[in-house]
Order: structure tokens, then sequence, then C-alpha cells
């Protein structure tokens, strides 16, 4: 908050006294891929990358990523390579089959952003077999593939390399959002690598209610 000049008066003469402005708050951009970290004790601390941010049905600005990054609600959010703005958000929940959770973020510190990195995030789909898609995260940046697998319950399998910290980036066919990056099959970069079903997990987050139901994309 600015605080305005302040006027006194000391005896017949006029001071002014002048209290310089407060220093505006940092403000981070966030958008698919870009890092961050949670914090608490030493068994809550994760790094990963967010799939997109938007709004959900009650107006809170949210962030969509792996399930397995949440290991508790509540955390401090803070974003890799940019900790000077200190905790952009919380986690609300996490998820496992599909893995995805939410994070709630602080509308005051943060600019949502549908491209980060070169990718970009203005819709929600579906995967295919065959689809030509690409990945965006913290740790590799872009990288590219083909959807192997469409497995029931919505995991998507890719020769789409991820390493540690991509978690909960984003995967793209184009600019839609069809996958939340979660973990190798087996060896990481060399195997095939998992995503949850992007618009199977917004349908079970709509279904719960709460934190991200009703998610849409910047």
């Amino acid at each position: 908050m600015r605080v305005l000049p302040m006027l006194g008066v000391v005896a017949a003469a006029n001071v002014f006294f002048f209290a310089a402005p407060a220093t505006a708050a940092p403000i981070a951009v966030v958008g698919p891929g870009t890092g961050y970290v949670t914090t608490g004790g030493l068994d809550d601390l994760t790094a990963c990358s967010f799939a997109a941010v938007g709004y959900d049905a009650a107006g809170r600005l949210v962030g969509l990523t792996a399930g397995h990054c949440v290991l508790a609600p509540g955390l401090p959010v803070t974003l890799i390579g940019n900790p000077q703005v200190g905790p952009v958000g919380t986690t609300a929940s996490g998820h496992w089959g599909p893995d995805f959770g939410v994070i709630v973020l602080d509308a005051a510190k943060v600019v949502p952003v549908s491209s980060a990195g070169g990718v970009t995030v203005t819709d929600i789909g579906r995967a295919t077999p065959g689809q030509r898609v690409c990945k965006g995260g913290a740790a590799s940046g872009i990288t590219c593939g083909t959807v192997l697998e469409v497995r029931a319950g919505g995991d998507i399998t890719t020769d789409t390399p991820t390493v540690w910290a991509d978690s909960g980036g984003a995967l793209v066919s184009g600019t839609t959002l069809v996958g939340i990056a979660s973990h190798a099959d087996s060896v990481p970069v060399l195997g095939p690598t998992v995503y949850a079903s992007a618009a199977a997990s917004l349908d079970l987050l709509d279904a719960a209610g709460g934190p991200g139901s009703g998610f849409r994309p910047i």
C-alpha cells in the first residue's frame, strides 16, 4: 500500500513530513512449464512444474500440476529461479490415478500467462494414439514425441522424455493441453513417459468441487 504524504504543523510554521512510497511487491510470471518448489518440513519438499494456470469456477487463480507434487495442503509454493518474490501460492489438493494436483496462486504476486518457454495452452483436450505432442517442463524444457497409448483411466504414454522437476509440466498438442507430466514407465529419458490425462483430471476435479473445480486456462 502506498503511504500518502503527511502534513504536520508545529507552532506557526508549516513543516512537511513526507513518507517515501512503499516498494511495490515483486510480480512473477507463471505459465505452462514454470518451475516451483514446495516448502514446509523436509518431507514436504518437492520441485515440479505447472501444466497451466487459469481461474476456477469460484474465481480463484489456480495452477494445475502433478498430484504427487502436492504432499500436503497448505504448503508454500516458491518459483524456481525467482525466489525473491517469496511464496506465490499454496498447495490445495493432490490426486493419484490420474496424477493431478491444484495450487492456489496469489493474484497479487502472479501474472498468469498462457505461453511460457515456448509452450502455449489455450484449451483442454484428449490425447489419441499417434498424436504429435510436446512437453514443457522446468528441468528439460521442451521435448517432443508421439502418443504411444491412451490407457484405461486416462493415463497417456509417450516417447516424449521428462526428467525430475518436469513433473506437473504441460503435454500439448498444438495449444491444447492433453496431459500433465507424471512419471517414467522405466528408465527416465530412455523409457516411455506417463502423463495424466488433462481432460480426465478435470472431470474428476469438477466432480469433487473445491479449488480448481471449473478450471479454465488463461
